[in-house]
């Protein structure tokens, strides 16, 4: 009885810690891109998905205060900072992206008409990586059923717009050779290691960032 008595007291103890640590998942810092840094609290936590597009994001100075409401043309970056301690902190940058994937119709997609919030995953010296959760439409007989995959990016140093390499459609899906070759064009040494099977369709499925640091590595600069 006195041993379920201390534990109790430990956990009552433990309560207003475990309170006070709530606001950590919503608390970051903010780069605008004038420059300036700012920290507060945005009104999406951490832990959540922000499902593209996304144009604007709420940050208040204090947990619940009065919030303001922050444009991707008025953000560069944001940072959750009670990630930072993790391997790949969660950080949102807004990006110029590419709304679609490229096709053999159409292999230079528009980007969205603004800039989006999406979470950077790679930052090499050449090649940045982003994903972003997409919205998935599939048609059968029972109707029509929407699915959230990750839409993955490159963006290479003195590019504007991020171009869209990958999309994590759910089930068996055909991707050919030719697309994973359309998808990589930029980057001939990998366009030959598709041809030589060293990456193959379920090497993307299974990781598609695997690919940013030989994008990075295989960099050529435009002339």
């Amino acid at each position: 009885m006195k041993k379920l008595i201390f534990i109790l007291s430990l956990l009552l103890m433990a309560l207003p810690t475990i309170a006070g640590n709530k606001s950590d998942k919503y608390k970051v810092t903010c780069t605008l891109t004038d420059g300036t840094v700012i920290e507060g609290y945005c009104s999406i936590a951490s832990t959540a998905r922000l499902i593209s597009p996304v144009y604007d994001l709420k940050i208040s100075d204090t947990y619940k205060g009065k919030a303001r409401k922050y444009t991707s043309e008025e953000v560069k970056r944001i940072v959750y900072t009670s990630t930072l301690n993790d391997s790949l902190p969660l950080i949102y940058e807004s990006v110029k992206a590419q709304k679609n994937m490229p096709n053999r119709l159409n292999k230079d997609p528009k980007p969205y008409k603004k800039p989006v919030f999406l979470q950077l995953i790679y930052e090499g010296k050449n090649i940045k990586g982003y994903k972003t959760l997409t919205t998935d439409y599939t048609v059968n007989m029972s109707g029509t059923n929407v699915n959230y995959i990750f839409q993955y990016y490159y963006l290479k140093k003195g590019d504007e717009i991020a171009k869209s390499y990958w999309l994590g459609r759910k089930g068996l899906v055909l991707i050919m050779k030719k697309d994973i070759k359309l998808y990589f064009r930029e980057f001939p040494k990998l366009v030959e290691m598709v041809d030589k099977k060293e990456i193959k369709t379920k090497h993307l499925r299974k990781n598609p960032e695997m690919v940013l640091p030989l994008m990075d590595k295989f960099y050529v600069p435009e002339k």
